[in-house]
């Protein structure tokens, strides 16, 4: 006989089939073994991830499924990561790398997460490097999954560095009226995130990020015991199950429920909905049959950084250390008009702004536009054609001429990968 055992954390009620035989034991184990429990625990949120994305529309063709796979070992690895392995009194930087990728990624970042404490005082010191930009952000939670909101934050025009790029920045119960680098920490603060943003993907030293616990420098750890590591275990188990539902949702919600695919949103002013001030975005979602490209033509606005990629339908950014499936402006040729044309296809173009979509018909685009000032005139937003790749040549303006010989196309990939070896310190 088996019957549904349930199993809660979090405030997440989830059930399980086990053998009625095994159940009692179960239940009795799980009542004197704090461990025991949180592994089950554990387990049975891998199960229904695992469940939940399997029902998902994305999961059909043979590389979608691989990539749901990556999704949910990327969701329990974060889960370790991030909870079971992470103390806020000794925090240590948890880095989104090439192998960690959730949640619209971008490729020209390098997204630093510590899980701190509310109204408690930490300190982050470092050094910019060859980032064009650094942020600074606090969260209560996890907004991205309506669970949680956004905090203080600190941008990179109010971030005082000394003349070698180094920098200090407070984290404080309360900063003090006109504190340059420094942010409040309020007591429902769960984590801080350091963005730093790299336009040019050169391999100069990347820069480096730290934090500590003011006070807490030289005391000891303490040991584990069975309580806090079944704590942490629990909370890895909610985190894991969170990641790996949550991003496909919101590409559902935000990109393929919201508008046919082959199309560009309008630019959006981030700051007006909660964002960072001065980032503006558009997105979409493409849609290609063989021979089908889509082109993307975007503007120069003077702004520091802005960039395009790609993403699956997981919300997870496409390999882009050993293939060309982002670019920033610097990166980017311009055409004789003046404007950037992105070619989106998984067919060799010869083009320089060939976006690589890996053999993938249908994914996420995102344009990202940081360090803007004032407004963008709806006559520089992006706009998207799709054209068979035969079309090429009279949809971009000197397409002919600025084509990359295999032999340049290699060179390019292999500035990407040592450019990401130097920024990831791999």
């Amino acid at each position: 006989m088996r019957r549904l055992l349930p199993i809660a954390f979090f405030g997440v009620l989830f059930l399980t089939t086990w053998p009625a035989a095994a159940q009692s034991e179960a239940l009795d184990s799980a009542q004197r073994d704090p461990l025991s429990d949180a592994w089950s625990a554990l387990i049975v949120a891998m199960q229904q991830a695992e469940s939940e994305v399997r029902d998902f529309e994305y999961f059909d063709s043979e590389q979608d499924q691989a990539r749901a796979y990556l999704l949910l070992s990327r969701a329990l690895l974060k889960g370790i990561e991030e909870q079971l392995l992470n103390d806020p009194d000794f925090p240590l930087f948890r880095i989104m790398d090439p192998r960690m990728k959730e949640g619209g990624d971008n490729p020209d970042q390098r997204y630093s997460f510590a899980e701190i404490k509310g109204n408690t005082d930490y300190v982050i010191r470092g050094e910019l490097g060859s980032a064009a930009r650094l942020e600074v952000q606090l969260y209560a939670g996890r907004p991205w999954a309506n669970d949680g909101e956004s905090l203080d934050y600190l941008a990179f025009e109010d971030i005082e560095l000394d003349r070698e790029g180094q920098f200090e920045i407070r984290v404080l119960k309360q900063c003090g009226q006109g504190q340059m680098n420094c942010v409040t920490n309020p007591e429902n603060t769960t984590t801080v995130m350091v963005r730093q943003i790299y336009a040019d993907w050169n391999t100069q030293p990347a820069g480096e990020l730290h934090i500590d616990r003011i006070g807490f420098e030289g005391r000891p750890k303490a040991a584990p015991t069975p309580e806090s590591v079944a704590q942490r275990i629990e909370a890895m188990a909610y985190t894991m199950h969170q990641s790996a539902v949550t991003w496909p949702q919101m590409v559902k919600e935000r990109y393929t429920d919201r508008r046919p695919p082959n199309v560009v949103s309008p630019l959006m002013d981030t700051f007006k909905f909660g964002g960072v001030r001065g980032r503006w975005m558009a997105s979409g979602h493409f849609k290609l049959q063989p021979g089908q490209a889509l082109v993307i033509k975007s503007w120069p606005v003077g702004a520091p950084y802005q960039g395009i990629q790609l993403t699956d339908l997981w919300f997870a950014s496409l390999e882009y250390a050993n293939r060309v499936t982002s670019l920033t402006q610097r990166q980017s040729v311009l055409a004789p008009d003046g404007a950037i044309y992105y070619v989106i296809t998984s067919e060799e173009t010869g083009y320089p702004n060939w976006l690589d979509t890996m053999g993938l018909e249908r994914g996420a685009f995102i344009m990202r536009y940081d360090g803007v000032g004032g407004a963008i005139e709806p006559s520089r937003w992006p706009s998207a054609q799709l054209v068979d790749i035969d079309d090429l040549n009279a949809v971009i303006p000197g397409f002919e001429d600025t084509k990359l010989t295999p032999d340049g196309r290699d060179q390019q990939r292999a500035l990407r990968r040592a450019h990401v070896q130097q920024r990831f310190g791999f």
